[in-house]
């Protein structure tokens, strides 16, 4: 009984903690994004209980973050068709739980594919724990992104002119900003210039694009 109420404490103080460090990382990750990035290569190193004391870690954060974004969709649109679609892989996503595991799946690849650019260009043998770094630091970067395309999205999907046009800029400012985030990221890591690091970001961003829509076509 008493493991049992101290797994209760542990839950509600880590749920409840959210409300404080989750809005304090979006801040952070949106005004000094490479400082969080940083962070989470800093933290690594750090014991399993004092990582991420005053954040949110990366992973949860990205899983939060489209959580809210589909929050947002079932605020706005009610149920998404896809989860009523019976035909072929969609059957799969039957359920709105069902369809926020694929929406971290389909933003993950872009942390992934960064992570992965990033070992092959240092030259980095890839391994799980080389692999962690990147990736862990990728999610804080992933999630603003993946915010502002839910947002755009969900404006353009209204059929009026006025906020299919918000929308449109929403999701190039998102695309703005996350090419920018990834060029000085990739200029850093690399010592290379900021028109060798947006190469680098462009074309992980191009084949995490190519990877998410055939998926979301392939599931659709």
């Amino acid at each position: 009984m008493m493991k049992l109420i101290q797994s209760l404490d542990e839950a509600l103080y880590s749920v409840m903690s959210w409300l404080v460090f989750y809005p304090l990382t979006f801040w952070r990750t949106m005004i000094r994004p490479l400082e969080m990035m940083a962070y989470a290569d800093r933290e690594a190193s750090d014991r399993g209980e004092d990582q991420y004391d005053d954040a949110i870690r990366p992973p949860l954060f990205l899983f939060i973050t489209l959580l809210i974004s589909h929050g947002l969709e079932l605020l706005v649109m009610g149920q998404n068709p896809l989860i009523a679609d019976r035909h072929g892989l969609a059957a799969l996503v039957d359920s709105d739980f069902a369809l926020l595991g694929l929406r971290l799946l389909l933003f993950s690849l872009f942390t992934l594919t960064m992570a992965v650019t990033l070992l092959r260009r240092q030259g980095t043998r890839l391994t799980h724990t080389s692999l962690r770094r990147p990736f862990y630091g990728q999610c804080f970067a992933a999630a603003p992104f993946a915010l502002l395309i839910g947002i755009g999205t969900l404006m353009m999907s209204g059929g009026r002119p006025m906020l299919d046009v918000a929308g449109l800029v929403t999701i190039v400012a998102a695309l703005v900003w996350y090419l920018g985030v990834q060029s000085l990221w990739f200029s850093r890591k690399l010592g290379i210039s900021m028109l060798a690091g947006f190469g680098n970001a462009a074309l992980a961003t191009i084949i995490s694009l190519v990877l998410f829509v055939s998926a979301a076509v392939i599931i659709s």
